[in-house]
């Protein structure tokens, strides 16, 4: 029986699903703004973040610390 692989996103994936810059993304990731961003191991061809976390807290499901209440990408 082998595990299922998870479900991942890119950097870009995400960075577009939460609508913010990649600079932003790593800024608030650093300041640990995004508790729910969690990322996969091992890192082949780029970051890879685990889905289920993100799409949770997209559809207002997660139910860690919500630090990124109210963040808006620059125009």
């Amino acid at each position: 029986m082998t595990p299922t692989p998870k479900r991942c996103y890119t950097l870009a994936e995400v960075c577009d699903a939460l609508r913010m810059s990649r600079r932003a993304f790593y800024s608030a990731r650093a300041a640990g703004r995004l508790p729910f961003v969690e990322e996969l191991r091992p890192r082949i061809g780029g970051p890879r973040f685990r889905a289920d976390l993100i799409d949770r807290y997209l559809a207002g499901l997660y139910t860690g610390p919500r630090h990124l209440t109210g963040a808006r990408r620059a125009s």
